[in-house]
Parts: structure tokens; sequence; C-alpha cells
């Protein structure tokens, strides 16, 4: 996969010398927006423990305050990104905000557990529009190969490292003030965005004749909805479970009839030519691969840290800091690199650094030390991930017509959640297993070394695809 590649796959863009005045201002704006939508995913993980009890909400209800958000957020994705390329991505992003402050405040004012379910799937449509607005915003503001690629290493920083700033703002909120907070907290961020993005963001939309495509919209919604609903089901009652095979074989006959209803429309919400290019259906494959090996991360990490270090809700959000750093410096220094590197070697190189970083991880025992083990295998995980996730991102969108970059940069927000809702279940099942059902320290820590060890397998097979991409024979131009 070279930058050559990308040029393939699609219409060749302008490089401008200038562009917008306002774009590296509302690069910010956007970044801001995106790091809203990225943490919150994580923020509330922290925080759990502390609204089950002040709800009184079950323990099989209590994954649902994650579910809840994660299943809206990727179920609405693709009608998020076709709407904003419709009517206004400018429009879309500000609505976005708004719907996303509005949750936030109902949430943070829960009395009950169904208050704060439907406040967290209403965060969750909320930034299905938001965030792939924020994305196409970008890819039509920076126009030249070098200030696209910088743009892209401050917005993979921002995808990155949103997860880590979650939990470590979660921990502290929740230790020092109240778990209400993980959600009121993006009330006043918003409202400090409202007013730039009204006056620094410039509108961008596909055709006026284009119209919505309502069987499309239907059955995509449905069936990445149903999809992710049956993966995240797989973690409650197995891979083989009753509600796991029926939510996943729907998802997966419905989104064959999607496939079908898009070849045969005129205009088709995702128009099949943004998959089938080479270079950027391997993308998203190696997207889905990345979010499943990062999320299952952070998540075996959290419980190894919580339940055998015994460290607190405060020193759990601090321990992930060096992934933060280090996918903070390789997202930025990756964007800086792009415009004179192959795009092919960096992927690789960024992805078996992320593997030897959590096959690194895969080794700890119970009494292994922060500073021994942790800390540089974060590292390694950061900068191989900030720097493979970046470069993913941006082949990803690179020669998509501008009419259709919405429902492309939907699409890498959908294929993220996807693969890490694959992810956690999958290496669940893995880390239960070797556990064996005890519940020693010694057996618990085998199961999430297993896990970590699982991810860096995830990680090899994404660089694999690299390599093989690259190797096969360059596509017709499509997009």
């Amino acid at each position: 996969m070279s930058d050559s590649d990308v040029r393939e796959s699609g219409a060749e863009r302008p490089v401008a010398d200038g562009g917008d005045p306002r774009r590296w201002r509302a690069l910010w704006i956007i970044v801001a927006a995106q790091l809203l939508v990225v943490l919150d995913a994580s923020v509330v993980n922290i925080a759990l423990p502390s609204a089950q009890s002040a709800l009184e909400m079950s323990d099989s209800s209590r994954q649902w305050v994650v579910t809840a958000y994660s299943l809206t957020f990727g179920g609405f994705l693709l009608l998020g990104g076709r709407v904003g390329d419709l009517k206004g991505r400018k429009k879309l992003f500000i609505a976005g905000l708004i719907g996303f402050a509005v949750a936030s405040a109902v949430g943070g004012f829960a009395v009950n557990e169904a208050m704060l379910l439907l406040a967290r799937a209403a965060q969750g449509v909320s930034a299905a529009f938001l965030a792939p607005a924020a994305l196409a915003l970008l890819t039509t503001l920076f126009t030249s190969d070098a200030e696209r690629a910088k743009a892209f290493g401050i917005f993979g920083a921002a995808v990155g490292t949103g997860g880590v700033v979650g939990m470590i703002f979660g921990g502290v909120l929740t230790e020092y003030l109240s778990w209400r907070w993980c959600l009121w907290f993006n009330v006043p961020v918003v409202l400090l965005l409202i007013g730039p993005a009204m006056r620094g963001l410039t509108e961008s939309k596909g055709a006026a004749s284009s119209r919505l495509d309502v069987p499309g919209t239907l059955t995509a919604t449905l069936g990445v909805g149903s999809l992710i609903y049956g993966i995240s089901e797989a973690v409650e009652v197995g891979w083989l479970g009753t509600s796991t095979l029926v939510f996943c074989g729907a998802g997966l006959l419905i989104l064959a009839l999607f496939v079908v209803i898009e070849h045969r429309s005129a205009e088709p919400m995702m128009p099949l030519r943004i998959v089938l290019n080479r270079v950027r259906g391997g993308g998203y494959l190696v997207v889905v691969l990345i979010a499943s090996g990062l999320y299952a991360y952070y998540l075996f990490l959290t419980y190894f840290l919580q339940l055998v270090k015994e460290y607190s809700a405060l020193m759990t959000g601090l321990a992930f800091v060096p992934i933060g750093v280090g996918i903070l410096f390789g997202s930025i220094a990756t964007g800086k690199a792009l415009a004179g590197v192959n795009a092919r070697t960096v992927m690789i190189g960024g992805l078996l650094l992320g593997a030897a970083g959590c096959a690194l991880t895969g080794t700890i025992q119970p009494d292994t030390g922060f500073w021994t083990v942790l800390f540089p295998s974060q590292l390694l995980i950061g900068l191989g991930i900030g720097a493979a996730l970046t470069t993913v991102m941006r082949l990803t969108l690179d020669g998509v017509a501008p009419e259709e970059s919405g429902v492309a940069s939907a699409l890498t927000n959908a294929t993220r959640e996807i693969g890490g809702a694959i992810g956690i279940s999958a290496l669940n099942v893995v880390a239960i297993s070797v556990a064996g059902g005890s519940t020693g320290n010694a057996a618990i820590t085998d199961g999430y070394a297993a896990a970590f060890l699982g991810g860096a397998g995830l990680l090899l097979l994404a660089a694999l695809i690299v390599v093989v991409m690259g190797r096969s024979r360059p596509a017709a131009a499509t997009a």
C-alpha cells in the first residue's frame, strides 16, 4: 500500500497552496468535538460501580450504560454520514453537539436506571451525527497532501487518545466529585465549542439533487445495530448463546440485503465503490483489527489493575498515561512524516510495534511491576497504534469524492465500533477459557495475559493484510 496506491483509489485531489483561511482554527474545533465523542465511550467505565450503587442497578443491566451508547452510535453512523452529505455537514455537526450536551445533562440528572440508559442512547445517536460530519469537514477543509497529513496526525491523536483520556478523566471525576460529572462535564465543553463552530466552520455538502436512500438507510441502521448488539451479547452468554447467534445472524442477513439494495439503487446511501476499492476496503479491515486489539487492551488492563493489583479508580486512570502519550507522539510524528514517507511502510512498522507491546503485556504475572512491564509495553503500543491509526484513517478517505466524504467517514467510525465490540467479546472468551473459572489472582492473570497475546495476534494479522494489499494488483480508479 503506497501513496501511489492512494491516488489510484479515486480522482486526483487538487493540491492547494491556500485553502480556507480558517481551516486551522476549524481543525481544533473538530478535534475537540471528536475527543468528546471518543472519550465518552470510556469515561463512564470507571464510574460504573458508583452509578450502579446510586441507581440500584443489577449486574446484568450495568453493562447497558456502555452498550446503549455504542449500539446507537454504531447503528446510526451510516445514516449520520449520509444526512451530512445531503443536508450539510456544518449543520449536522452543530446539531450533534447540541444533542450531545442535552443528553449528557439529562444523564447526569438521572434518578433511575431507565433515565440513564435513555440518555446514554441519545448520546450515541448525537455522536453518530457529529462524528462523520467532523471527519468529512476535515477532509474537505484540507486539500494539499502536506497539510492534510498534518491535520490527520492531529485528528488521529484525538481519536487514539480519547479512550485513555476518558479513563483518566473518569477516575479523577469519580474520585473527587461524583459519577454524574462524567456526564455533566460535556455540557460546558459543548457551550465553549458552539460559538466558534458557527463562526469558524464552512458549510459543505454533496450534490443538491441527491435524495436519501430510505431502504438503504433502514437496512444499514438495523444491520449494523443488530450485529453490534449480537457481538456484545457474546460477553454475557458466549458465542453460541441464542441471543448472540440470533442477532449476529440477523445483522449479517440484513447487511447482505443492504448490499443488494445499494447495488440496485440509482442513488445509493453507500456507493459500493467506496468499499470495493482495494486500498480503501483493506483499510477498513485494518481499522476493525486495530480497534479489536486496542479496545480489548484497555478493558483487560483495567481489570488487571483494579482486580489483581487493587488500584483505585484514580490510580487506574493515571496508569494509562503512557499509552496516551505514546499515541499522541506517534500520531503527530506520523502526520508530519506522511507527506514524504511511504504509507505502507508506516502502517506495517506501527502495527508490528503495537503487536510487540501487546506481547510484552502478555508476560504479566500477579506481581508484575508497573515500570518494568506495563510502562514500556504501553509506550510501544501507543507509538505503534498512533502511527498506524493515523495512516489508515487517511487512506480510507483519500480519493473519495467530496459529495461522498460523509458516508466514507461514517464507515471509518462504524468499522472502529464493530471492531471494538468484536475484540472485547472474542478476547473475553479467551480470557475466561484460560482462567478456567478460577477466581484466584494467578488464574485470572493468566486469562488476561492470553487476551493480550490474542490482541498481539490481531495486530500481526492487520500487518499481514497491509503486506498482501501492497503486493496485489492495483485496482482501477473506482471512486
